[in-house]
C-alpha cells in the first residue's frame, strides 16, 4: 500500500521519464511551435542581407571602417603623435639648408634628408605585429574556454534533471526515491539506545523498546504514513539556481577593470589602484565561483546517494572538473598579459619615432615641390603606428567588449545566452512546471532577481519579436 500511495503521488509531480507519452508530445510540442515562431523571423534575414547591392554595401563598408577607425582606434597618443609629426615636418622644412650645397668635387648637389626605413620596422613595426598576434590568439583561448564552460553547465543541468538509473515498471529510480531522512534519523536513534541497553544489561528487552519509544521524535501514526516522494523539480530548480548564479558570479569578476598595464606595476598610485581591482576579483572568484562548484558537487553526491550508478557520477564529475578548468583558464587570461616589454616598446617608439622621420617627410616635400604631401605623409605614418598599438591595447583584455569591438562579450555569453539555454532545458525536462523563481525568499544572499539584472540580449529585435508573435497568433493553439 505504501508503495502504491508512493507512485499515486509522484504522478502529480513534474516527470522527468523520457518515455512517457504525455511528457514526449509536450516536449514535441514546445519544439514545433518555437520553430514556427521563427520562420518568419528567418525569412526577414535572409531577405534583408540579399538585398542590397554591390555599390552600396562597398560604400557602407567604408563609411563603417572610417567610423570605427575614428571612435575606436584614434586614443590620445594618436593626437599626441600627429601634433609632434606636424610640427616635426615644418620645423625641418624651414630650417632645412638649402636646396644646393657645395660638395668636395665642387659639383652643386641636393640635399637629401632621406632617413632607413629599416628602424621603422624593426622598431615599431615588428613588436605590434607580434603583440597583435599574441593577443589575438590569447582572445581565441578565452573563447574555447567560454564554450567549454557553457557546454559543461548546460550538460550538468539535464544530468541533474532528467537522468535516471533503472527501469520504471520496478519502481525503483528517481520515481522509487523517498524523502526518508526522518526514518535515517530514527534508525541511528535505535542504534544508539540498543549500544546503551546492551552496555548497561540491567534493562530487560521490553524496556529497551519503551525506551526507545519515548526518544523516537515520531509518532506511531507518523510511522505508518506513506513516504513522501523526493520533489526533483525542486532538486533541478536548485541545480539551476547554483548554475546561474556561477555565471552571473563569473561575468562580475570577467568584466573588471583592468589592473595589469605598466602603471599598474611601477606607480605607487597605480599599485594601489591594481591592489583593490585584483582583491575585489580574487573574493567574488573565491566565494562566489567556487562555492558554488562545491555546492554543485554535494548536489552530485545527493544523487549517488539516492542511487546514482558510480559510472553515471563520473560522467557528471567530470562535466564538474571541465567547467572548473575552464574558469580557471578565464581567470589565467583575465590576470595576466602579454610581454610587458613589447608594448612599451610598442607604445614609446610609435609616438616617438615618425617625428623622428621628418626629415624624410621635408625630403618628399621638396621633392614633390609641396609641403602639404610631406605632412600628410608623416600623419598617416604616425596614426597607422599609433592605430597598430591601439589594436595591441584593445586585444589585451579580451573581456571588454564594452570598449572595443574585437573583445569578448561577457554578458552575452553568460548572463544571457547561458540563461536562456537552461531555461529551454528546463522547460524540455519538465513542460509542466510553473515559472522559475531565481531566487529563493528567506536566502541570505545577494538578491539575484530578474529585476537587478537586465538579461535582455544586445542583439534583441523588436521587429523579429513581432513578427514572432504574430506567428504564433496566427498557428492558433498548440497542436
Amino acid at each position: 500500500m505504501a508503495a502504491a500511495g508512493t507512485m499515486s503521488t509522484a504522478a502529480f509531480l513534474p516527470s522527468t521519464a523520457p518515455h512517457q507519452r504525455h511528457t514526449v508530445q509536450l516536449r514535441s510540442t514546445l519544439l514545433s511551435k518555437k520553430a514556427h515562431e521563427f520562420n518568419q523571423s528567418e525569412r526577414v534575414a535572409h531577405t534583408l542581407a540579399s538585398s542590397h547591392n554591390i555599390i552600396f554595401l562597398f560604400l557602407w563598408d567604408i563609411y563603417s571602417s572610417l567610423i570605427v577607425y575614428v571612435t575606436l582606434l584614434t586614443s590620445t597618443e594618436s593626437i599626441v603623435g600627429l601634433i609632434l609629426t606636424v610640427g616635426a615636418t615644418v620645423l625641418a622644412y624651414y630650417l632645412q639648408p638649402n636646396y644646393n650645397v657645395a660638395s668636395d668635387s665642387g659639383y652643386y648637389v641636393d640635399w637629401n634628408g632621406e632617413l632607413p626605413s629599416v628602424l621603422l620596422s624593426f622598431a615599431v613595426v615588428t613588436p605590434l605585429s607580434q603583440s597583435i598576434a599574441m593577443g589575438y590568439q590569447r582572445r581565441e583561448v578565452a573563447l574555447k574556454a567560454l564554450a567549454t564552460y557553457r557546454a559543461a553547465i548546460l550538460n550538468l543541468y539535464v544530468a541533474h534533471a532528467s537522468w535516471d538509473w533503472t527501469e520504471y515498471s520496478k519502481g525503483k529510480g528517481r520515481r522509487g526515491c523517498v524523502e526518508h531522512e526522518e526514518e535515517e534519523g530514527e534508525k541511528c536513534i535505535e542504534r544508539d539506545n540498543i549500544k546503551e541497553v546492551k552496555k548497561n544489561g540491567d534493562n530487560t528487552d521490553n524496556d529497551a523498546h519503551e525506551q526507545m519509544k519515548q526518544q523516537s521524535p515520531r509518532s506511531t501514526s507518523t510511522t505508518s504514513s506513506t513516504p513522501k516522494p523526493i520533489d526533483w523539480l525542486d532538486h533541478s530548480d536548485t541545480t539551476l539556481r547554483h548554475l546561474i548564479h556561477l555565471s552571473d558570479s563569473l561575468c562580475q569578476y570577467l568584466t573588471l577593470p583592468t589592473a595589469t598595464r605598466a602603471r599598474h606595476r611601477v606607480t605607487n598610485k597605480g599599485r594601489s589602484e591594481a591592489d583593490i581591482i585584483l582583491s575585489t576579483g580574487q573574493q567574488i572568484f573565491t566565494s562566489s565561483t567556487v562555492g558554488r562548484t562545491v555546492a554543485m558537487s554535494g548536489l552530485t553526491e545527493a544523487l549517488k546517494y539516492r542511487g546514482l550508478p558510480g559510472n553515471e557520477a563520473a560522467r557528471m564529475r567530470q562535466w564538474e572538473h571541465t567547467a572548473t578548468l575552464a574558469m580557471e583558464e578565464l581567470r589565467i587570461v583575465k590576470e595576466y598579459r602579454t610581454l610587458q616589454g613589447l608594448r612599451v616598446f610598442g607604445r614609446l617608439f610609435s609616438l616617438f619615432l615618425p617625428p623622428f622621420y621628418a626629415t624624410s617627410y621635408v625630403q618628399v616635400a621638396i621633392d614633390t615641390g609641396s609641403l602639404s604631401l610631406g605632412i600628410a605623409l608623416g600623419v598617416m605614418t604616425s596614426i597607422a603606428l599609433t592605430g597598430l598599438f591601439e589594436c595591441v591595447r584593445q586585444l589585451e583584455d579580451p573581456f571588454v567588449s564594452h570598449v572595443t569591438l574585437d573583445g569578448i562579450d561577457v554578458r552575452e555569453e553568460l548572463v544571457v545566452l547561458a540563461y536562456k539555454e537552461l531555461m529551454v532545458a528546463r522547460a524540455m525536462v519538465f513542460p509542466t512546471a510553473g515559472d522559475f523563481e531565481l531566487t529563493v525568499r528567506g536566502e541570505e544572499e545577494r538578491e539575484y532577481d530578474d529585476g537587478l539584472i537586465d538579461r535582455t540580449s544586445r542583439h534583441f529585435c523588436r521587429q523579429c519579436s513581432t513578427a514572432a508573435a504574430a506567428a504564433a497568433a496566427a498557428a492558433g493553439p498548440e497542436r
